[in-house]
C-alpha cells in the first residue's frame, strides 16, 4: 500500500494463513501525518539539497553566501545521525539545520529565564541586544 494509514498482519490459525488489516492511524493523525507531508514537500528541501550537491552547488553557495558549520564527533554519534536520517527520510543538512535552530531557541529561553529569576529584570531592557539567528 502507498500510505501507511493500516497494517496488514498475517497470521496462520489453525492450519490456514488469516489476514487482518488493522488500522494504525484516526483520521486526524491521517490527515495530519498528509497535511506535514505536503508542507514539508512544498518548502522543498530536498530542492536545497539537490541543487547544494549538484554541478552548480559551489556558484549556489557563493551566491546565497552560504556559511558551512561541521564539527568533528566520536563515529557512533555519526552513525546514530546516519539512522535517524535514514528513519525520517531525510537529509544530514535537513536534519542538522533544524536541530540547530531549535537548539539554539531553547538556549535563548533558558538564558532569559534564568536572567530574569536571578535578577527580577529582562535582559532585552538591561542591555537591549539579543543574539543573532
Amino acid at each position: 500500500m502507498k500510505n501507511i494509514a493500516f497494517r496488514i498482519y498475517q497470521d496462520y490459525d489453525c492450519g490456514s494463513l488469516t489476514t487482518t488489516i488493522v488500522n494504525i492511524m484516526n483520521l486526524n493523525q491521517f490527515a495530519q501525518m498528509r497535511g506535514f507531508q505536503q508542507s514539508h514537500q512544498t518548502v522543498g528541501a530536498f530542492i536545497i539539497d539537490s541543487a547544494l550537491n549538484g554541478p552548480q552547488g559551489d556558484e549556489m553557495r557563493d551566491t546565497l553566501k552560504l556559511k558551512r558549520i561541521q564539527f568533528d564527533t566520536v563515529p557512533q554519534l555519526a552513525d546514530e545521525l546516519e539512522s535517524c536520517c535514514s528513519l525520517l527520510d531525510c537529509s544530514k543538512r535537513e536534519f542538522l539545520e533544524m536541530a540547530v535552530r531549535e537548539a539554539i531557541e531553547r538556549a535563548e529561553s533558558v538564558f532569559m529565564d534564568s536572567y530574569k529569576e536571578a535578577s527580577g529584570r529582562d535582559f532585552m531592557e538591561d542591555f537591549g541586544v539579543k543574539g543573532e539567528v
